[in-house]
């Protein structure tokens, strides 16, 4: 357990990019990419991270018709919590939306 005093601090950097492609197979559809940093400590006077973490997801919405949608769709997380010690995880979905 990391214990945190009040004049402890540390930089966190984050972030992630991703692309999609509008109506590629049909009407509504859209398959995408995203890559990102969850989130990793740079700099601190209290620890520092071992390993750099990456999350890289893919999906595919399929636009069944104007009220529904289904994506299924793959993330997968690499050295989680920031420690290439930890086994790559993987999550697998299938996301239905309803519009109203």
């Amino acid at each position: 357990m990391l214990n945190v005093d009040g004049g402890d601090r540390a930089d966190i950097v984050y972030g992630a990019i991703g692309i999609s492609f509008p109506d590629v197979g049909g009407q509504g559809n859209l398959p995408g990419i995203l890559v990102g940093l969850p989130g990793r400590v740079t700099s601190s006077n209290v620890r520092r991270e071992r390993d750099t973490s990456y999350h890289i997801e893919a999906f595919y919405r399929f636009q069944v018709n104007d009220n529904i949608s289904i994506t299924p769709a793959a993330w997968v997380v690499v050295n989680p919590e920031n420690d290439s010690r930890n086994d790559t995880q993987w999550v697998w979905l299938i996301r239905t939306g309803f519009n109203f």
